[in-house]
Order: C-alpha cells, then sequence, then structure tokens
C-alpha cells in the first residue's frame, strides 16, 4: 500500500506495480486542488478514462455516487482492486471505451517502456509504433449513464487519450445534466473547447502538462 498527500489524510489505499507511480500520480495538482472545490457528499461524479483509479478513488471517498469507465484491461484490474480496497460500495466500473456510437472498437496499448509499466496512453483513435491491439466494446457516455441509471450528473472527468471529439458527441444529455468538467484536450482536437462553450460551460482553469492540457470549466 502506499500514501500520498492528501490520499494519506483520507486513509486511501492505492495497490500499483512500483513502475506505475509516476503516471499514476502526474495529476495530483488536480486532485489536490481542483477536486475538492468540486465534489461533496451530494456530488455525483463521472470518470471516463478512468485507469487506476486516482481520481476515482478521491471521489469515491467524498461524492454520493461514482461512475468510472475504463477500458484498458491491465488497467481496469488495479481499477476494480483499488475500488474493492477503498470500500467504494457507491462506485460502479464500467469496462467500455466511451465512443460516439454503441459497438466494438480496437483498443490499442503501446509496448511499455520499462518491464512491468502499464502505459498510460491507451486509445482507439491513435496509431503507435509497437502496440497490443484488442477488440473491446465500446458504447456513448448518455448510454452508459442511462444504463447505471444515474438520474444526475454534477461532475464529469474526460481522459481518453485523443478520443475527445468522439466522447462529446455521443455525450450531449449527459454534459447538459454536468456542472462542472474536467476535460483533457489534446491539440488536434481544440475545436471541442468552443463545443464545449456552446454548452454553457465557461473556463475556470488550465493546467498545462505540456503536451496536453486539462480544462476545468463549470455551467455559466
Amino acid at each position: 500500500m502506499m500514501c500520498y498527500h492528501h490520499f494519506c489524510k483520507l486513509k486511501v489505499r492505492i495497490v500499483l506495480h512500483a513502475r506505475n507511480i509516476n503516471p499514476l500520480f502526474q495529476e495530483a495538482y488536480e486532485v489536490e486542488h481542483i477536486l475538492p472545490n468540486l465534489i461533496d457528499e451530494d456530488t455525483v461524479s463521472v470518470d471516463v478514462g478512468a485507469y487506476m483509479s486516482f481520481y476515482t478513488v478521491y471521489a469515491c471517498r467524498r461524492a454520493r455516487s461514482v461512475l468510472a469507465v475504463e477500458p484498458n484491461p491491465m488497467a481496469l484490474a488495479y481499477l476494480k482492486t483499488n475500488v474493492a480496497l477503498n470500500n467504494c460500495h457507491n462506485t460502479i466500473v464500467v469496462p467500455k471505451a466511451v465512443s460516439d456510437k454503441r459497438g466494438v472498437v480496437k483498443l490499442r496499448i503501446p509496448r511499455p517502456a520499462r518491464r512491468g509499466h502499464i502505459p498510460t496512453t491507451a486509445s482507439i483513435v491513435w496509431n503507435f509504433e509497437e502496440a497490443l491491439e484488442i477488440d473491446v466494446e465500446a458504447d456513448t457516455l448518455d448510454n452508459i449513464v442511462d444504463d447505471a441509471g444515474l438520474d444526475t450528473v454534477d461532475l464529469v472527468k474526460i481522459d481518453v487519450e485523443g478520443a475527445e471529439e468522439l466522447v462529446v458527441k455521443g455525450a450531449e444529455r449527459t454534459l447538459r445534466k454536468a456542472k462542472a468538467l474536467l476535460i483533457e484536450i489534446w491539440p488536434e482536437n481544440s475545436w471541442v473547447f468552443g463545443y464545449l462553450r456552446s454548452l454553457k460551460f465557461e473556463l475556470v482553469m488550465i493546467v498545462d502538462h505540456g503536451i496536453y492540457r486539462n480544462y476545468l470549466l463549470v455551467r455559466s
């Protein structure tokens, strides 16, 4: 088990391979300084691209309910383990890719640079020079939210490695419900920001991670 900054105060348990520590915590700023202002005991949080649970576990300890969606089977195993270790009984884990329609898609998982490392860049839209390619079930976020029986959505976090366009195209109903959105946007999908503004979201903050940025938007 390991403990890191804000997680220590909450007595949260996180299990992962030692070589996966740096990728998991590279967005610690968002969790420590943004999420506390967005999540309380009445919040319904949706984590699209939950990876190994960094955002999900934090949210489950504070929110009313959490929906975590992750297609990568390697990351999914850690996600489910961490949800169980932290007694996240308010959390639904969905093993799907999020896209603009229902079906089966190719998920490409790049070969790790180090043995035992789980890449953070598994994608349904990017090609990699060397990658494992697997078929995964895909669905729209609107369908996934409906199937989970969520009557409301307060916070949506999206981290889908270049598939932002597909996610927002299949999430209009969900996004119109949401009060806040934290979304990773890559340069090729910069138009997504303008689309979100058309849904009455207002930009509050940009967290620059170099090759990508996380945008925090709230309902105006």
